[in-house]
């Protein structure tokens, strides 16, 4: 090969070289602009990965706020305990807002934080709502910048869960006292503690704690105690009779027919001698009815918690139904309006203080509402209803008095078909006063006066408690009654007064006037107020998160 030519080869594969070297640094650079795209792109994911955990622990954080603040009523000792609940006619309670909108943002490191809460609502076939299963939803939202760019959308996220809340733990009670006619003062020497007027039937249980006087004609036919003597006012009067004698009965003292002027001590069933008439019959009694009566076995006067400060107040939270009525003097209405009920006064303000000189009219000529996060108390004057839901504390006396002469019905929050539906307790400090009103469960067929044959009280009632220094007058005239009556002192139905249910005293007399109805079906379901001390609402654990 001569010079010449391998020259040519040589000049030849130099610029190959130069087109390989450019070809390998173009491949490089690609290389290494997709390194750093990678690599860029990695650290955005990387930066709204992380975004997104922190929005999600302060959305949880903002949940965990909500239920605290639950947590936090849900203590006895908490005055916004009433406030689990919501009101039975807005499903709403003011313990958290109720919407995101409705919410204050806070801010936390890493962006703001809202949280807010409402009840579940449950639609029922006639596509009616309520709130009664008392389950709050409760929301936390967390908001935090987008890491990807200024221009993109912040990041939200939500967090959901549930928490249920339960009514005050119930204690079993006796309702036993609320199937008689409890009058349980005396005995007191040479006189009538307790009198059943003229003509009066009466065929529920009789408790007298003192000496009990029948009127002419006055008859029972069910158990009675007698803790003094008995005395009947002529022959015509009775307990029992011959055909159906009473189940049990106990007289303290004689027995004695004002006809024979004898008495017989101690006072025993018939048959007796013409002589020693004692017109009481009794099943199987042993010739002295000094011995217990069966049916009276455990009967007592209810004991109530007023204050706080009775022995019956033996609940957590302290304090009474004064504390803790819902309305009443701690839990007034909610949207305070004219002619609205005033529950004390401020100052003073104190149970049992000065307020108990101002009387309330429960029924006055103009119509008000007063509703609460537990109850409500509404008098609607056109359509004469009074909506009583929950229990209502009054620390003074209360009338009912309008200008009309209508029948009044008292209704509930739900259709009251079922047991407990409409049961409610109106406590009062002072007096209580109905009084030429017509105040009924159950109106009869023509709306003029209560139906006193198509009442269920276990379904439907409405209880007045007074511990007021007379207690509870129903009358003097024209007034009917279809309820419970309680007095600390004494329950009086005036002479044309017409009441059915029961009538207790804590301490004193029943004075029964010579309408009074006589009877009243039986009751196994009372308002849980009326005999136990208030108590505290309480949560479940969350659950269905989301």
């Amino acid at each position: 090969m001569t010079r010449r030519t391998l020259n040519t080869h040589v000049r030849d594969e130099q610029g190959q070289g130069l087109a390989i070297s450019l070809l390998v640094m173009f491949l490089i650079s690609v290389l290494v602009v997709g390194v750093l795209t990678f690599t860029a792109t990695n650290q955005r994911h990387a930066g709204y990965s992380k975004s997104v955990q922190v929005a999600t622990s302060l959305a949880e954080a903002g949940l965990n706020n909500a239920a605290s603040t639950l947590a936090a009523a849900a203590v006895p000792t908490s005055t916004n305990n009433g406030l689990l609940v919501p009101n039975p006619n807005t499903c709403t309670s003011s313990l958290l807002p109720s919407s995101a909108s409705a919410a204050t943002p806070k801010s936390y490191s890493g962006g703001t934080v809202k949280w807010w809460g409402y009840f579940d609502q449950t639609v029922h076939a006639d596509n009616t709502t309520d709130c009664q299963n008392w389950v709050w939803t409760l929301k936390g939202q967390a908001t935090v910048p987008n890491p990807t760019g200024p221009n993109s959308s912040p990041i939200v996220k939500t967090v959901t869960a549930q928490v249920k809340v339960n009514a005050p733990v119930k204690t079993n009670f006796g309702v036993g006292v609320w199937n008689t006619i409890y009058s349980p003062y005396g005995p007191t020497p040479g006189v009538c503690d307790t009198s059943i007027g003229q003509g009066i039937n009466i065929s529920v249980p009789v408790y007298v704690g003192g000496n009990l006087c029948m009127g002419q004609n006055a008859t029972i036919t069910r158990s009675v105690y007698v803790g003094g003597f008995l005395f009947f006012n002529n022959k015509q009067g009775s307990i029992g009779s011959n055909s159906a004698p009473i189940n049990s009965a106990h007289v303290g003292s004689y027995c004695q027919v004002q006809n024979t002027g004898t008495q017989v001590n101690p006072c025993k069933s018939e048959p007796q001698p013409n002589n020693k008439s004692t017109n009481i019959w009794v099943t199987g009694a042993p010739n002295n009815l000094s011995g217990p009566a069966s049916d009276f076995v455990g009967i007592t006067a209810p004991a109530i918690c007023w204050d706080g400060s009775q022995s019956a107040c033996t609940n957590t939270p302290p304090g009474g139904w004064y504390t803790y009525a819902s309305p009443g003097p701690l839990h007034p209405c909610s949207s305070p309006a004219a002619g609205q009920p005033t529950f004390d006064t401020s100052p003073p303000n104190g149970w049992n203080d000065t307020y108990q000189n101002t009387v309330f009219n429960l029924t006055p000529p103009t119509s008000y509402t007063c509703q609460t996060a537990q109850g409500e108390l509404t008098w609607n004057a056109a359509a004469r209803t009074l909506k009583v839901v929950g229990t209502v504390f009054f620390d003074g006396s209360i009338t009912m008095t309008t200008s009309g002469n209508q029948a009044i019905t008292y209704i509930g929050q739900n259709s009251c078909a079922n047991p407990g539906d409409c049961q409610s307790v109106i406590y009062a400090s002072g007096d209580i006063s109905i009084n030429s009103e017509k105040l009924c469960a159950v109106l009869n067929s023509s709306g003029n006066d209560c139906d006193w044959n198509n009442w269920d009280p276990n379904k439907k009632i409405l209880i007045f408690a007074s511990n007021g220094p007379t207690g509870v007058t129903v009358g003097p005239s024209q007034t009917s009654f279809q309820g419970g009556l309680y007095a600390t002192n004494t329950v009086a139905t005036g002479q044309s007064a017409l009441t059915e249910g029961p009538l207790v005293s804590g301490t004193k007399t029943v004075v029964l006037g010579q309408q009074f109805g006589g009877t009243f079906p039986p009751i196994t379901l009372l308002p849980f107020s009326i005999a136990n001390p208030p108590g505290a609402f309480t949560i479940t654990p969350a659950f269905n998160f989301g």
